[in-house]
């Protein structure tokens, strides 16, 4: 799989601030400076000291402060600090606590530990970070709000003294980094069913091409029944890459599909015998009549670096990726891939749906980071390009 050229900040390197405080990672050693920040810091709701120390050597955890610089070469005084968690596998960031000394306060010593705990986890590849802040608590909500946050909810009773707890969140997609491709233009529209979602990322593919694309439920219905491909081991069955290619085909659009030849996909988690040979016998016929058209059908693995190609060439991908990696569900997941900022692929998930208060660009549900591996589908809409691409990521 071919590289991409992707910026990222070495997580040990310090990271300078203006003035005599810089930002850095805490060391093992930090505790019980941090212990005694978080003791000057808050009434209540502390971060005890077997917690600091848990959270210095945890992997989902991140640790910065913000260090007054000694002129005697030392390490330097704690001033402020911030934790940030981060599970493996997810998208979603959450800022857990940050505390600056009284005496530093107001001097932009926490928005700089904000701004360096944003890009950390941009870094990362989460796509979201979120937090939470007492309703009284009026500089952090203000400081907040400079940063980029909206709220998206409130907690009743969160705090050990009964107050509440505003909820923010903020999207870690750089819109700035990113080129303006036809992708973005694409439109939210979640899914009704549990079975839909390849329909679902189809409409909201073609709708960015042609705005006239209707998304609604009978829409998304139509083109269920004309891609099935698959049998679950229970209920309904899903779309595969050839079916929704066809789908789109019968719509005016054109189509490359990157997938594997040969085998029918999916059939290795089918048990049933009979129902083996119908998913053989269907996309047999879909790739039969696929071929009649003018659609293309490709059987090699299709690279992160030509996704970003076909994004910047007009077209809109369609991605089958692990339902694992969004959701922490077993199973194949149908998004849009909307963009690429240097670090992750953008998409918009129809399981997912926008949070209030975000603009246009932002109603997006993940990131995706570039280097997980790529067995790729893919929809030109009369002189404009629909690339639909089967993004197959290993099921944990």
């Amino acid at each position: 799989m071919p590289a991409i050229p992707v910026t990222r900040v070495r997580r040990g390197a310090p990271r300078p601030h203006a003035g005599s405080i810089r930002i850095e990672l805490a060391s093992s050693d930090d505790w019980t400076a941090l212990c005694q920040l978080e003791d000057a810091s808050f009434p209540g709701d502390r971060i005890s000291a077997r917690s600091w120390r848990a959270l210095l050597v945890s992997l989902s955890a991140t640790v910065t402060v913000a260090r007054e610089s000694s002129s005697s070469g030392s390490s330097g005084r704690i001033v402020g600090a911030a934790v940030v968690l981060q599970r493996a596998g997810t998208s979603v960031a959450r800022l857990y606590s940050i505390a600056i000394a009284a005496h530093m306060r107001g001097r932009g010593v926490s928005a700089a530990l904000l701004e360096d705990a944003t890009q950390r986890m941009r870094d990362a590849g989460a796509a979201v970070l979120r937090l939470e802040t007492r309703v009284d608590n009026m500089a952090a909500q203000n400081l907040f709000v400079r940063s980029g946050f909206v709220q998206r909810g409130r907690k009743m009773a969160y705090y050990e003294d009964g107050e509440d707890a505003l909820l923010y969140q903020k999207s870690l997609w750089n819109l700035g980094a990113s080129e303006r491709d036809a992708a973005l233009s694409a439109p939210y529209y979640g899914q009704t069913l549990d079975f839909t979602c390849g329909p679902c990322a189809l409409l909201m593919a073609m709708a960015a091409l042609d705005p006239a694309t209707p998304l609604d439920r009978a829409a998304e219905i139509r083109v269920w029944r004309e891609a099935t491909t698959v049998f679950m081991a229970a209920g309904h069955g899903g779309c595969g890459p050839h079916g929704l290619a066809l789908a789109a085909e019968r719509r005016g659009f054109r189509t490359t599909v990157y997938a594997p030849g040969g085998k029918a996909m999916f059939i290795e988690s089918v048990r049933d015998v009979r129902k083996k040979e119908v998913i053989e016998l269907v996309e047999a016929d879909f790739r039969s009549e696929l071929a009649s058209t003018q659609s293309r059908m490709v059987s090699t693995s299709m690279t992160a670096a030509q996704l970003v190609d076909c994004l910047h060439q007009g077209r809109v991908p369609v991605v089958l990726i692990s339902l694992w990696r969004l959701h922490g569900e077993k199973g194949p997941h149908w998004v849009v891939v909307t963009g690429f900022d240097g670090h992750v692929f953008r998409i918009l998930d129809p399981m997912v749906a926008p949070v209030a208060g975000y603009p246009p660009h932002d109603h997006h549900g993940g990131r995706i980071p570039p280097h997980h591996p790529i067995r790729p589908t893919a929809a030109n809409r009369r002189g404009r390009h629909l690339q639909g691409v089967l993004n197959w990521l290993p099921i944990i």
